[in-house]
Formats: C-alpha cells, structure tokens, sequence
C-alpha cells in the first residue's frame, strides 16, 4: 500500500474497516502489514464483534505507527464475502473475501483520487497497542529495566555512559523500570544527549534503532531548518515577501482573494486567516482534516480568507495549513520538492538517509508528514543546541538558528491542556522555560500529535527524544511530557 493512499485514507481520520457474518469465522482482530517504504511496514488492524441482542456487526480499527484509530461503518456480509464502509458515506471502501480455511483475507481497497490496492489480512490474538513494552530475544516479556550505554556506530554520534557525563543513573531508574512494566503504553524511544553525546538510548513498545517514526507536527520545525537553508543560499531573499507570490501557478485564482501575509507571517503562525483546527481532528468542521483530503492542499489554504478586522504578526493562531504553505516556498525557491532539498542539503551533511516524507497528490506534507529514524531526529535537535552546527561544520547559519527559535509571539492556549504554561512560538519552533528547583530552564522544542517531541536546553547542553504511538492517549497522559522533564531528566541532570 502506499504511503499518499494510506495518508488519504487514514490520516484524514475518517477511515475505518470491517468484516462479519458466522461469528466463528469473522470476531476477531485482523491484522495486514502496508509497505509504506522499503523496510517500513506498519499494521493496519481492525476488529470484529456482533450485537449480543441484534444481527448487526460493529468494530472498530487501528493504524497505531500513524496515530490513528475508528469505528467501523456499513459492515455487510454474505458467506466468505464482506463490503465495509470506510466513513460514515462510504467514500473509502473495503472489499474482502475470506480464504476457504479461513486464516486470512484479502481485501480491495477503494478511496477518493486513489488507485485500487489490495491487503492482506490475517487473524491475530492481540492489538499492536497491547504488546509488552519490551521483549527478549525468546520472545518473552521484560520485567527489570538495565541501563546499557548506547552503541557506538557510524552514525556521527559519539556515545558516553550516563556517569561520564554525570547524570544520576538512580533518578532515572523508577522512571524507565515503569515504562519496563508497561504504565507508559505506547511510549516507543526516549534518547538523551549531553555534552555532545549520546548518552541514553531506550526502546519500548514499537520503537526501534533503524525503524523510521512518525514525528507528526514536528515536521514543521524541520521544514522550518529548510526554510532557514534556502534563506541562507539566497534562494529566498526576503521574509517580508508576499507568500503567495510563491504560489505563480494559482495567481489567477488569487486575484479575487488577496492577502496581506508575507512569508514571515506564515513562519510565525501569525497570518489570521477563517481557520478551524482547535477541534479534534475526527471533527468534520476541523480545516487541516478537510486540507489533508482535498485534492490539492495548496488550493485549500490559498482559498481562505483573511479574518476580517484582522492583521497579520500580531497574534498565533495554530493553522497547519501555513505549514503547507511553506513547503511551496521552498518548492519555488529552490526548484524542487522540500524533501528533495532536504536530501541534498541538511540530510546528507547530517547522514540522514533513510527517512520517509509523506507526499498527497504530489505535495509534500510539510505540516506533519516525516518519518524519521530516532538518532536522526536527536541530531536536528543538536543542530539546533550547536546554533547550527554539526561536528563542527555551520550547516545552518546561525542567525537563522537564533532569530527562528526566538520566542516572536505568545502561544495561549494550544494545547488546551498546557494552556497554563509559558510557552511562545518562533518561526516552527516553541518556546517554554523549566522551572526546576527554583531555576528557570528556557527550551527550544517541536511537538507532533500523539506527543512526538523534541527538547532542546541550551542551557544544561541537553537534547531529548520522545517518541509514542498511542492513538487513545493524545492528552500525554501515557507519554513522558513535562512533568517527567520537570521532576526526573532535568533533575537527574543537575543532581551532579
């Protein structure tokens, strides 16, 4: 299956699967794996469960490595044969038929702007979301956490146990002895770096060393390093230029629906235009749900109008549609795909080599569509402590790097459940302070859906990684957030 068709039908959040008919053959939980790229397969599961008082089916699925999950629709069945309704309209459909001795199914797949695909599915005992946190190499479930010192490869990361660098093992111990027993379900990694070095490199659940994890909306303070490169060339010239001047292929389109929002604008989130994206992104009303499955995802947001009263830089709106955007400056700019010019340019002075860039009908998701491997996605951070260096090369200029993560507006409530902290945005990049042992601790970070995050701490030279995939846990209550930063890791740093 590839990537855009999985996009479309799933990242939107109204797809859904299904099967039914003689309970025996269809309860259950199914599983398929997508080739989303070369090595990366991740499952697509659905489960099965008649009404105990009607002859209706119902169920619900699950795609965890994307963060997303859904009820069933329209489940019909006839012998070994099942039509399943994706959404509520049946935009996106299944078709299956079950095997004569009735292990697997194979399914079509059908959606908007899509070809026809085909999946296999086969029943199996547990969801994804319900393995142990970790397990051996027979298989068997891990009870005790020990810490081991990351493995030195040729990666570019040099590697230092947590005493060389003096961070206290023992505060750490309760911390990942519980993500051990399974009480942070669906944290995958979590990685420390510190005084230049990798010095803690923990895997739980799904994660893994080489296995590329979706970083969400933090994508977008990596398009925003892009954006600083392209800058840094020359190819873009000035901040204050029109953004859609960027955009010479839809100016006939836009001559009735001007903007006054430059490019710096869009970089702050600061552009005020008629957009929805403080509902949940199930909610038909919410504006990057609707981008994410219209045909053209640029269209959709150079279509919007402009807040009436309103005026550009003046205050943040969250809008994940000027992360689009912002891939099309650079596509203009540059004379090729974002992703592209990031293989060309930051990727391959990092030794960034094996990611994916989720692209829809062609346009490069900007706004929370890289996969990246965790060590990777830690040296983006280091970038970024380094003021745009990395092992002693400038990649970045670091005026770029400075004024980009400078706190430029006030974040207020986003999240909702956050909304009592200090936190302000940059061009991509969030800004919050700390507060440990009546210190403050200014932060740099990136933050996708499902609580993908990036710290960055000038201050204590520390650069942190957490990654979770659980799609019923997008408030953090499962996740190492703040609290674990504020009360453990900082700590552990300084108690030395």
């Amino acid at each position: 299956m590839r990537g855009s068709n999985i996009f479309i039908c799933l990242v939107s959040m109204l797809a859904a699967t299904a099967c039914s008919l003689d309970q025996s053959r269809w309860e259950g939980i199914w599983r398929a794996e997508t080739e989303v790229v070369q090595g990366f397969h991740p499952a697509l599961e659905f489960e099965l469960h008649k009404g105990p008082f009607s002859d209706e089916w119902g169920g619900r699925w699950e795609m965890a490595e994307f963060m997303l999950s859904g009820k069933l629709y329209n489940i019909e069945v006839s012998d070994s044969n099942i039509v399943m309704g994706l959404d509520p309209g049946s935009s996106f459909k299944f078709k299956g038929t079950l095997s004569r001795k009735k292990k697997y199914l194979d399914v079509l797949y059908y959606a908007p702007h899509t070809e026809v695909g085909t999946l296999k599915f086969n029943r199996v005992d547990d969801w994804s979301t319900k393995i142990p946190a970790r397990v051996n190499e027979n298989n068997q479930k891990v009870e005790t956490w020990n810490y081991q010192v990351p493995e030195l490869l040729d990666d570019g990361w040099p590697v230092a146990s947590l005493s060389d660098v003096n961070i206290s093992k023992q505060s750490l111990e309760e911390l990942f002895q519980s993500a051990v027993e399974g009480n942070y379900q669906g944290l995958d990694t979590v990685l420390i770096a510190h005084k230049g070095s990798l010095v803690l490199e923990e895997y739980f659940h799904l994660g893994g060393r080489d296995r590329i994890h979706s970083i969400q909306s933090a994508t977008k303070s990596v398009t925003s390093l892009l954006i600083g490169m392209a800058f840094d060339e020359g190819l873009i010239s000035d901040l204050n230029l029109p953004v859609q001047g960027f955009f010479p292929s839809y100016m006939d389109s836009l001559k009735t629906n001007a903007w006054h929002i430059s490019l710096k604008h869009t970089l702050m989130m600061s552009a005020v235009l008629n957009w929805r994206e403080d509902v949940a992104y199930t909610d038909p009303r919410n504006d990057a749900g609707r981008m994410n499955i219209s045909s053209d995802m640029y269209s959709y947001v150079l279509s919007r109008d402009m807040a009436q009263g309103a005026v550009p830089g003046k205050e943040f709106e969250y809008n994940s549609g000027l992360s689009i955007l912002l891939g099309g400056a650079a596509l203009d700019a540059t004379g090729m795909s974002i992703d592209k010019y990031a293989e060309q340019t930051i990727f391959k002075k990092l030794g960034i080599n094996s990611y994916y860039w989720l692209p829809i009908h062609g346009i490069i998701h900007t706004g929370g569509g890289l996969f990246l491997r965790p060590r990777d996605l830690l040296k983006l951070g280091q970038l970024v402590l380094e003021k745009g260096r990395w092992r002693g090369e400038q990649i970045v200029s670091e005026g770029w790097i400075k004024e980009s993560t400078a706190f430029h507006l006030p974040a207020k409530g986003f999240p909702i459940k956050w909304s009592k902290r200090n936190w302000g945005y940059g061009y991509q990049w969030w800004r919050e302070v700390f507060e440990v042992d009546q210190r403050e601790f200014p932060a740099i970070f990136a933050i996708g859906y499902g609580w993908q995050i990036l710290w960055v701490v000038p201050d204590l030279d520390l650069v942190v990684v957490a990654l979770h995939h659980n799609p019923y846990d997008v408030d953090g209550d499962h996740s190492l957030n703040w609290e674990e930063m504020e009360s453990i890791i900082i700590p552990s740093v300084l108690s030395n």
